[in-house]
């Protein structure tokens, strides 16, 4: 594990001058990783709507995965924060897990609000989309620094969590309104878009250990 802890694994990623910025500098960095995944969760909500594939969102928003899991910036949309220093916070797919996760939460908060879940009910389904986001951020972290086989694991625990969400959002009380309905729909495509991410992860990660 040295070598990714050398000083030439530190100056790769120091690119575009980030090597002598300040903690204010990383702060707006920070903040602009928010706003990227605010606007990829705003274009995610609008390309559903028109009947478009999670991959065909992420190409035209700028953030398109290539096969081998990598980023590719030959998108329609100029995302500008692609081009900014490469860190967690700036990799495709953790800007896209968590887009993905602000949409479920927004939807997941209305219907929480017209359904009066319980407490418990609330908390487990909380608990899962954590969990999922989380594992999935530990598996891209793994993959940057060459450790393949401890992010495939994390994909798999990624791809259980959001197995148990699928079972838990099934037992959501029905709402009355057609909206409250129609959040339900969002919820569960949501839910079937971050589960064929993972998936499709996994299997690039799986081919290229193959190779």
């Amino acid at each position: 594990m040295d070598e990714y802890f050398s000083d030439n694994y530190f100056d790769e990623y120091s690119d575009n001058g980030a090597r002598g910025w300040s903690e204010r500098d990383w702060f707006n960095y920070a903040k602009r990783s928010e706003a990227e995944i605010s606007k990829f969760a705003a274009m995610y909500s609008v390309g559903k709507l028109k009947g478009m594939q999670l991959d065909q969102i992420a190409k035209l928003a700028g953030w398109q995965i290539t096969e081998e899991g990598e980023y590719s910036d030959d998108g329609a949309y100029d995302a500008e924060f692609s081009n900014e220093p490469w860190t967690l916070i700036n990799h495709p797919i953790y800007i896209i897990a968590h887009a993905l996760v602000k949409c479920l939460q927004e939807h997941f908060g209305r219907v929480v609000d017209e359904t009066q879940m319980s407490p418990k009910s609330v908390w487990e389904i909380e608990k899962s989309i954590m969990d999922t986001s989380h594992y999935m951020q530990v598996a891209v972290g793994c993959e940057d620094l060459g450790e393949d086989a401890l992010a495939r694991c994390n994909y798999k625990i990624a791809v259980s969590s959001i197995n148990d969400l699928m079972a838990k959002t099934a037992e959501i009380p029905e709402p009355e309104s057609e909206h409250g309905k129609e959040r339900i729909r969002r919820i569960n495509s949501i839910v079937f878009d971050l589960r064929q991410l993972c998936i499709t992860l996994l299997e690039n990660s799986q081919a290229k250990k193959r190779q």
